[in-house]
């Protein structure tokens, strides 16, 4: 379940954390849960402009596409895109030498089977703090942003918690944002601060079975509840 993120950060605790000015302040709201499946603009941080937190629209879209959102994501979602593909020659792949960013959250969101039943579970930062996720960004001709999450294998900490499939959303490590960001930065570099283990703490927690509901969210949606373990 990656099409859904959580950021109930503030405005302030995120610029502070980032070392970045939002450039529309008046258009962040911190959110218990983000559905990607409907246009929705993130906060980010690009190569373009690391010393700011842009707002993008979640799913890549390539620049020069001037068609409807919602069409393009019907004919291929990008709201994740695999990590491997960077060594392709595909239509972003620019994006992943020119154009990457970081996305700052405070959670996403693993499922788990179990008895023929799903539970869902909410991942955040051990001591609160917020996940840097790596992602690929587009800017389209009318100036706005598009993005996209990347995913790769399973941190430590999530393997138990994921069994629908065997991916996740990269993680960036704090210390590692300003070479993320950086055009110095070669892309074997940059494939290599993608990969697992990071040193971002990770907790992960089952939540109600309410994440489900796509027109659903209320702030206790994340506190824990408890599920049978077989």
């Amino acid at each position: 379940m990656y099409f859904k993120i959580s950021n109930t950060a503030k405005m302030k605790e995120i610029e502070l954390h980032v070392n970045a000015m939002f450039k529309y302040p008046n258009l962040y709201t911190p959110q218990v849960v983000i559905s990607g499946l409907t246009e929705v603009s993130i906060p980010i941080v690009t190569m373009d402009e690391p010393n700011a937190v842009s707002l993008a629209i979640w799913g890549l879209l390539p620049s020069s596409f001037n068609d409807d959102w919602e069409l393009f994501q019907k004919l291929t979602n990008t709201l994740t895109i695999p990590t491997h593909k960077m060594d392709t020659d595909i239509w972003y792949h620019d994006s992943f030498l020119n154009r990457r960013c970081i996305v700052p959250i405070t959670g996403f969101f693993t499922s788990v089977l179990r008895n023929g039943e799903i539970y869902p579970y909410h991942v955040s930062r051990t001591n609160g703090d917020l996940i840097y996720l790596a992602g690929i960004y587009t800017i389209l001709e009318d100036g706005f942003i598009t993005c996209s999450l990347l995913t790769g294998p399973l941190e430590n900490e999530v393997i138990n918690y994921q069994n629908l499939v065997d991916y996740m959303p990269s993680i960036i490590d704090y210390e590692d944002k300003d070479e993320w960001l950086s055009g110095n930065t070669p892309v074997e570099r940059a494939k290599a601060l993608l990969q697992p283990p990071h040193k971002t703490d990770l907790t992960v927690r089952p939540i109600a079975k309410s994440l489900f509901n796509q027109d659903i969210s209320y702030d206790s949606m994340l506190n824990s509840c408890e599920y049978p373990e077989n």
